[in-house]
């Protein structure tokens, strides 16, 4: 499912914000689409002071809550999402009793689609997105094309490079939206490409150093989970290893035992033989 939610404040610029950010909304009565939101759908974020929609996401968490006292709600969201301004206006002239629906979301892309003239958003800020509005807002152009994180990456070095995308994929969960894990990870986007490069596509395992060519020029190398998704492993550096194919296989199906796991090192036994990978990130 697509929505798009409407804001009366400017949203953030930045896709490490926008993904760090939580949002809520807080209503007297169980309004749509406080049950229907799930995550997977598409959110775009229309702010009123630019009269643009600004941003493509889709949604990573979501969390409803029935109250009988306000006072419930930000001590639900502080203790779910962390720190809450319980001083900001919205949350101030919420209904002292309701239903509060709260979500994340996964930045997806930076758009500007400007606000088609004599058009008017519900009361209530959401809106189904439709095909005819679809066309009447963007003109029918609502798909990207796998464009997931890659705008958000900085110029200068591939060490900054890396750290700020890892920063946006810090706020998935992969065990709630395994799909957008793997458009984001296992396609080959910005995040692994500048992996591969800064280890120049060569194996990490210790004794290994192999690196593979390709018929038509370049060299081909994989990039691992350590903590598979399928069992809640995150898709940051601390938990990606560059890996031959050989030893990418060995980690998904042999004996791995894993004593340590930061973003300094990775130390255990593989198939009975100790190891440890050192980071050169930090």
């Amino acid at each position: 499912m697509s929505y798009i939610t409407s804001r009366s404040f400017v949203l953030p610029e930045s896709a490490e914000e926008m993904a760090s950010e939580f949002w809520f909304n807080m209503w007297q009565k169980k309004q749509w689409p406080y049950k229907e939101l799930k995550e997977g759908d598409t959110l775009y974020w229309y702010e009123s002071p630019s009269q643009s929609v600004v941003w493509r996401t889709v949604v990573s968490e979501v969390e409803r809550l029935e109250y009988e006292d306000k006072e419930l709600v930000w001590h639900f969201l502080q203790e779910r999402f962390g720190e809450f301004d319980t001083a900001q206006s919205y949350y101030l002239s919420a209904p002292s009793k309701g239903y509060c629906l709260a979500y994340k979301v996964l930045p997806l892309e930076k758009v500007n689609y400007e606000k088609p003239e004599n058009f008017s958003f519900p009361y209530l800020g959401w809106l189904k997105l439709s095909d005819e509005l679809a066309t009447t807002f963007f003109g029918g152009k609502t798909s990207a094309q796998a464009a997931i994180l890659d705008h958000f990456a900085p110029a200068g070095d591939l060490a900054a490079k890396l750290h700020q995308l890892n920063a946006a994929m810090a706020n998935v969960q992969p065990q709630k939206i395994r799909a957008i894990v793997s458009q984001t990870i296992r396609r080959d986007t910005e995040l692994v490409r500048s992996l591969k490069r800064f280890y120049n596509f060569t194996c990490q395992f210790p004794g290994c150093g192999v690196r593979i060519p390709k018929l038509k020029g370049g060299w081909y190398i994989e990039v691992a989970h350590i903590q598979p998704v399928a069992k809640g492993g995150r898709s940051v550096l601390g938990n990606l290893l560059v890996l031959c194919p050989n030893h990418h296989k060995e980690f998904d199906y042999g004996k791995l035992e894993i004593e340590e796991q930061t973003n300094e090192v990775v130390r255990g036994r593989l198939n009975g033989k100790e190891f440890a990978i050192k980071s050169k990130l930090i």
